[in-house]
């Protein structure tokens, strides 16, 4: 044969299936550009003139990696259902001569006339779009606005590599698909139903053992730590169980519609559940596809949108005072009073010399130590609970304690409490259940009084833990802790820790605030004198701002970018199950028609099919949503936000912008199929 006829039939055969075409090549061209535009935030020069840039980077970077990841799988699922739709044509050219070898030609021709109009579609597209993407960028994470042109050859180079790759893979999977099938098969290909799966009940049942599994994980996490461990385990049970309750659901839902004698033999359900029942496990497997994708997009989203919206308050949670002072050691310390006189002297007085009205202070020593809990009276801190708990993964049981005296409780919360020689008074939260007495180690407390410890400023000084945590209330700290002042964990470092905090307002601008904060380290360090005693550190919630603001727009920014690709995916996934199944039952309905059936039986049999096949992905979707928001918040929470209300508002409005336009793709997939099959 000619050289030049195997190009020639491949572009005949890419225009004359348009239809299959032009969505596929739009979606690489999509998914090549938003490659380009992350790799070129992530990876370019143009953010590291800015202080604090390095989150946002970072956020870019691994938005790449999963684009690369997500673009490979997603685009083999497209163009397997793509070549799908071209296997009769192949079978007719095996008929008229062709071997695989020049088969394999034509898809390779189709293959890298499809990679070269993507390629640079999605480059030019990239490029275009690619200043439009560093000023939103740049307005969500708060830094200067450069009206500078950017492009980046690497970035270029690296899209060029990473989907050249993908496509001669894909090309390689379609190799693989013509090559195996018989002339016969391809010919029929179309026309190939499917046996409803066998022992579905089994599956079914399977399916929902494992979906309420991951639900149950979601559910029972109390803390924070926990969730992050279990989380993806969670995720990866729920997408198995969708999977198997989708397919096995599917076959059960066709014959109990088929065995409803007063809904089945009806017009508008006849053809419809006949159809449905024709391709049983396909249904089953493309509704939890499409299920999935919706749950990442409502999840990715939600999650994003309320971590951005609450930075303010998270900041704040982080740093309640415009200048934070921290000091820490390791073990016991027996003078800590002393040196906290010290620090809080040179702190004020170098306060005063810059200017500050010191105003609303806020200052404590505590210890703490972490353990875990055995029962509902002991927390024990014989060893390193992380190791201990391992093997388990029980972190729920990990606990955090506490102690701070009775001096600093009342002054924090403005209480006036007393306590006899001996007891404690007990603040607790998370997976921990106390009565009357505590053991800690071995040493037990009487309580004599259980309080809410966040009822003033406290709840700044102890802060949001990723653990669960018990707060005593004693009279005397270090006679109190001194029984803890020996115990190792096992590398031999002490358990016991102390700390020393000291927050106050200053009524300085920004910028003299953040000059503050440099200072009041070296007026630190020149008090104590102690070299043994370094560490010591000073914030300004000022100079934070810009690292919080950079990290939560960044998360924010990609969860846009990724929630624009899933819902394409998720659209492309529709389109091509509807354009599929129009051209298996263009046949069916054209006998129906011959029949009797009039174009408005046709019609409302659509309308029917699609209402039950469409509200089930979405159906599920907002159920694994409403699932997993707990262990979602308790994710959010390593954050420091602490906001459910947000979340859940968040939520509600990203399945009702979802819902509206999920019900446009249902009214326009529904017409493609209409006009194929009528």
């Amino acid at each position: 044969m000619k050289a030049g006829l195997y190009p020639k039939i491949a572009a005949d055969g890419i225009r004359k299936n348009g239809r299959l075409y032009v969505p596929y090549i739009g979606t690489c061209i999509l998914m090549i550009s938003v490659f380009y535009i992350m790799h070129l935030l992530g990876f370019s020069d143009i953010f590291d003139k800015y202080i604090d840039s390095t989150t946002a980077k970072e956020m870019m970077r691994f938005g790449t990696y999963v684009m690369a990841v997500f673009g490979m799988i997603f685009l083999f699922y497209t163009q397997s259902a793509l070549i799908k739709g071209r296997l009769k044509e192949f079978g007719l050219y095996s008929v008229l001569g062709m071997n695989r070898r020049n088969i394999g030609k034509i898809v390779f021709f189709e293959n890298a006339i499809t990679w070269l109009i993507s390629m640079a579609g999605g480059l030019f597209v990239g490029i275009g779009l690619s200043k439009l993407a560093e000023l939103g960028y740049s307005k969500l994470i708060a830094v200067e606005v450069s009206y500078k042109f950017n492009l980046s050859f690497s970035s270029i180079i690296t899209t060029v590599i990473v989907y050249s790759i993908i496509f001669f893979l894909i090309f390689l999977n379609a190799v693989r698909q013509v090559r195996f099938a018989s002339t016969i098969n391809l010919i029929n290909a179309d026309k190939a139903g499917e046996k409803p799966p066998k022992a579905n009940w089994i599956v079914g049942i399977l399916g929902f053992i494992i979906l309420a599994s991951g639900y149950y994980i979601a559910i029972k996490i109390k803390q924070p730590l926990a969730a992050l461990m279990w989380f993806f385990i969670a995720v990866i049970l729920t997408i198995i169980g969708t999977y198997l309750v989708l397919i096995a659901g599917s076959v059960l839902l066709c014959r109990i519609l088929q065995k409803n004698k007063k809904y089945y033999y009806k017009t508008n359900h006849f053809v419809s559940v006949s159809s449905m029942a024709y391709r049983m496990k396909r249904n089953g497997a493309s509704l939890a596809s499409i299920c999935i994708l919706l749950t990442m997009i409502l999840v990715t989203i939600s999650s994003t949108a309320a971590l951005y919206l609450n930075r303010e308050q998270t900041l704040r949670n982080h740093y309640p005072n415009e200048i934070n002072v921290t000091a820490k050691d390791d073990g016991f310390v027996e003078n800590y009073k002393e040196r906290v006189s010290k620090m809080e002297n040179a702190v004020n007085k170098c306060a005063l010399e810059n200017g500050a009205a010191i105003s609303d202070p806020m200052a404590f020593s505590s210890y703490g130590l972490n353990g875990y809990y055995d029962n509902d009276d002991t927390v024990v801190i014989d060893a390193d609970p992380y190791s201990t708990l391992a093997s388990t993964l029980d972190w729920d049981r990990v606990v955090q304690v506490c102690f701070f005296d009775l001096e600093t409780y009342n002054r924090l919360n403005g209480k006036n409490e007393t306590l006899t020689d001996g007891k404690i008074l007990l603040g607790f939260d998370g997976n921990i259940r106390v009565g009357d007495k505590l053991t800690v180690g071995k040493k037990t407390f009487d309580v004599e009084k259980k309080v809410n410890y966040k009822d003033g400023k406290m709840k700044n000084a102890v802060g949001t833990s990723s653990v669960s945590t018990v707060v005593l209330i004693v009279n005397d700290l270090n006679e109190t802790v001194a029984e803890y002042k020996d115990s190792k964990d096992r590398n031999g470092d002490p358990m016991l820790s102390w700390l020393w905090n000291y927050n106050f307002d200053t009524g300085l601008s920004g910028k003299d605030q953040i000059d503050l904060r440099s200072k009041i380290g070296d007026a630190i360090k020149n008090e104590l004198n102690d070299p043994d005693f370094i560490r010591y550190y000073s914030f300004s919630r000022e100079a934070e701002r810009a690292d919080f603001v950079s990290t939560f727009g960044g998360l924010f920014f990609l969860g846009i970018l990724l929630s624009l690709i899933f819902l394409v995916s998720c659209v492309l996934i529709i389109y091509y199950k509807q354009i599929s199944e129009g051209f298996e039952d263009q046949s069916r309905f054209g006998i129906m028609q011959k029949v009797g059936m009039t174009k408005e039986n046709i019609k409302k049999s659509i309308n029917s099919q699609m209402l039950t096949v469409f509200l089930i992905p979405i159906a599920f979707a907002c159920l694994h949503l409403a699932v997993v928001l707990p262990i979602i918040h308790k994710l959010l929470l390593l954050f420091g936000h602490n906001n459910m209300p947000l979340l859940i508002g968040c939520a509600g409005v990203c399945v009702l912008i979802c819902g509206i336009f999920y019900a446009v793709i249902y009214k326009l997939t529904s017409n493609a199929y209409y006009k194929i099959v009528s």
